[in-house]
C-alpha cells in the first residue's frame, strides 16, 4: 500500500507539472548525532521541595553533548498535607524559563515519596496541588514535551501508597485531572501498560482513526522505568508477551521513554536494539544506570541509539518547479523516510518557505500533512501544488523545508525545529532544511491563475503568523505578552498592518471585562501596552485585541 502511495504521489507530481520545467535534487544521509527537539537522551533533574533553580548554563551544556530534553522531577514532600507555596511555584516558573532560555524542553513529574515506605499524599491534597499547578502548566506547555503521571507512591511510579491511591479507581482519578489541567495539545505518561488498559477499560491499542484527536485515551502514553531488568522488567510486564505487543502498536501515536535501572543478562546491545526498535522508544536516561550505559558503548550500540531514539526524518529526494509566474501554481514534491525508532508524539507543522536570493525576503506555506503519522521504516511522499501570490516580486527564490515549533514563543527559534539527517541540509540560523532547489518568479512564464487553498505568505520574522494558519501577513496580531506568568504587571504587545481602530481589553474566565487598555484609532506599527493587575489575584486571565477586520484572544497567568 506505501509503495502504491508514493507511485500515485509520484505520478501526481509528474502529471501536474507537465506544462512546465521541474528541477530534481538528490541528498544524502547523514550519520552525525545532533539534538532533536521532544526526544533523545535526556539528563537527570531532580529537585526537592523549595530547591535550587535549573541554571541555564548547565541546559545549554547538556544541548552541546546533543540533549535537547530534561527529565524534571519535583519532589514536593513539604507539601503532603498542605498548599503549595508561593515559593514553590515560584521554583516551577523559573525552571520553565529557564529551559526556554537555554531552548531544552521537559519530561515532567511531581513525587512526594523518593522511596518505598515514604508516606505520599491523600488524594484531595494530589488533586488540589494540581488545581495549583493549572496556571503555569497551561502557559508553558511549550517547554513541556510530555508530563508522567507521578504524584503517587515512591518516586511517582504508581507503587507502595501510603494513602491507598495503588488502584485503578485513584488512578484513573488522578490522571483525569492531570488531562484536565494539562493543554489538550500534551500528553501523559503511565508507568505500565496495564494501568493504561485498567483505566480505560480496555487492552486494545490506538488506531489511526484515533490518534491524536485529543482524547484522554489518545493522550495516554507510557514510560518504563526499569527497561531491560529483566524479560519481564521487574513487574512492568504482567502479561509480557502480550502488553509488548499492545505498547508496539499503542505506542505509534503516544509517547514511550524511560530509564534502565539494573545490569542484567538481557541487558546488552542485542536486546537492547530490538526493544527500542519494537517499542518506539522515543527518550532514555542518559544517567542511569551506568553499568549498562556503559555496556552499549563497550559493545558499540551507542551510536545507533542515540540517532534512532525517537523520529529521525531522512530526505531522499525532492523536485519543485523552475519557473513559475505571480498568481499561478508552483509544483514541489519530496519523499522522507523516517529512520527512527518512533514519531513526534507532539504537534508540529510542515511549511515550504521561498526565500529570494537577493534580499533574503521570505514567504512560507504550511502543508496539510502531518509528521506524527510518518512512523518508523516508512517513506512518505508529500506532493503539493502551491499559490504563488499575484504581488510576488519577480526574482529568483531558494526552497526550504521547515518543522518549526507550532507554538507562538518558540516558532522563530531554531533550536526548536527539526533537522532532517543529512548532509549539508542544515542552515542552523534559520531552522530550516534546504531543498537545494531554485525557482525564477517572472512575469514572462506562462502559467494559469492558482485556484486552490494553499498559497505562500510573506513572513512576519518578528512573530509566529501561521499559528493556527489564520493570521494573514497584512491582518492585525497579537504578539504576546512578556512575562508570562506575571506579577503585578506584563506587557502586550501587538502589530497593526493598517490604520484600524483597536480595542484591547483584558478579561477573566468567566468573560467579565476588567480593564480597557486601548480604545481609539491607531496608524500601522507595533505597539506595547502595560497591563497592571494590582488587586487582582492569582490565575489565568485573558486579553483580546478587537478591530473590525479581527478579533483575537490569549491567556497570561498572574502568579502572586
Amino acid at each position: 500500500m506505501m509503495r502504491f502511495w508514493i507511485g500515485f504521489c509520484a505520478a501526481l507530481f509528474w502529471a501536474t507539472a507537465a506544462m512546465g520545467q521541474v528541477s530534481t535534487a538528490t541528498y544524502a544521509p547523514s550519520d552525525e548525532n545532533f539534538p532533536n527537539p521532544e526526544r533523545g537522551f535526556y539528563a537527570h533533574r531532580e529537585v526537592q521541595a523549595e530547591g535550587s533553580p535549573l541554571r541555564v548554563a548547565d541546559l545549554k551544556a547538556q544541548r552541546s553533548r546533543g540533549r535537547s530534553l530534561i527529565l524534571r522531577i519535583y519532589y514536593l514532600k513539604t507539601f503532603r498535607d498542605k498548599d503549595l507555596s508561593q515559593k514553590q511555584l515560584d521554583l516551577i516558573r523559573q525552571d520553565f524559563e529557564v529551559m526556554r532560555e537555554a531552548g531544552v524542553k521537559c519530561v515532567l513529574r511531581f513525587a512526594y515519596s523518593q522511596d518505598i515506605g515514604q508516606p505520599d499524599a491523600p488524594l484531595s491534597i494530589v488533586l488540589r496541588h494540581l488545581e495549583q499547578l493549572q496556571p503555569l502548566l497551561q502557559a508553558n506547555a511549550d517547554v513541556i514535551a510530555v508530563m508522567q503521571a507521578g504524584f503517587i507512591g515512591a518516586w511517582g511510579e504508581w507503587h507502595s501508597s501510603t494513602h491507598n491511591l495503588d488502584n485503578t479507581v485513584a488512578h484513573r482519578t488522578i490522571l483525569s485531572k492531570i488531562l484536565e489541567v494539562l493543554p489538550k495539545t500534551r500528553m501523559v505518561q503511565v508507568r505500565t501498560p496495564a494501568f493504561k488498559q485498567q483505566i480505560y477499560s480496555s487492552t486494545q491499542p490506538l488506531e489511526p482513526e484515533q490518534a491524536f484527536d485529543a482524547s484522554d485515551i489518545a493522550r495516554t502514553g507510557h514510560h518504563n522505568d526499569c527497561f531491560l531488568a529483566n524479560w519481564n522488567d521487574y513487574g512492568t510486564y504482567q502479561d509480557t508477551l502480550r502488553q509488548k505487543r499492545y505498547i508496539s502498536l499503542d505506542a505509534r501515536f503516544v509517547p514511550m521513554g524511560g530509564e534502565t535501572c539494573n545490569p542484567s543478562s538481557y541487558s546488552g546491545c542485542e536486546n537492547a536494539l530490538n526493544e527500542m526498535a519494537r517499542l518506539h522508544w522515543s527518550y532514555l536516561n542518559r544517567n542511569y544506570h551506568p553499568t549498562v550505559l556503559n555496556g552499549f558503548v563497550n559493545d558499540g550500540c551507542m551510536p545507533e541509539i542515540e540517532q534512532r531514539l525517537g523520529y529521525r526524518f531522512v530526505l531522499l529526494d525532492g523536485q519543485a518547479s523552475e519557473a513559475v509566474k505571480p498568481g499561478s501554481g508552483f509544483q514541489v514534491a519530496l519523499r522522507v523516510t523516517n529512520a527512527g525508532w518512533a514519531s513526534p508524539y507532539n504537534p508540529r507543522p510542515l511549511e515550504i518557505v521561498l526565500r529570494h536570493v537577493a534580499d533574503s525576503t521570505e514567504y512560507v506555506v504550511r502543508l496539510p500533512d502531518d509528521p506524527r503519522f510518518w512512523l518508523t521504516g516508512d517513506t512518505v511522499a508529500v506532493s503539493r501544488e502551491i499559490g504563488m501570490p499575484a504581488s510576488m516580486p519577480e526574482g529568483t527564490y531558494r526552497v526550504f523545508l521547515s518543522l518549526p515549533d507550532p507554538e507562538p514563543d518558540l516558532y522563530l527559534r531554531p533550536e526548536y525545529a527539526i533537522r532532517c539527517g543529512n548532509e549539508a541540509l542544515w542552515e542552523p540560523q534559520s531552522g530550516y532544511n534546504s531543498l537545494l532547489l531554485s525557482v525564477q518568479v517572472a512575469d514572462s512564464v506562462a502559467g494559469e491563475p492558482y485556484t486552490g487553498d494553499l498559497v505562500l505568505r510573506l513572513k512576519d520574522t518578528a512573530t509566529s503568523i501561521l499559528q493556527g494558519s489564520s493570521v494573514l501577513p497584512d491582518s492585525p496580531a497579537l504578539l504576546g505578552n512578556y512575562p508570562n506568568p506575571f506579577n503585578p504587571s506584563t506587557t502586550i504587545r501587538y502589530r497593526l498592518a493598517r490604520p484600524e481602530r483597536v480595542s484591547l481589553q483584558v478579561f477573566d474566565l468567566r468573560g467579565r471585562a476588567l480593564d480597557t487598555l486601548v480604545q481609539r484609532q491607531q496608524q500601522p506599527g507595533e505597539y506595547q501596552v502595560v497591563f497592571d493587575a494590582h488587586g487582582l489575584p492569582s490565575g489565568i486571565y485573558l486579553y483580546r485585541l478587537q478591530t473590525p477586520s479581527r478579533n483575537e484572544t490569549r491567556r497570561m497567568v498572574l502568579l502572586r
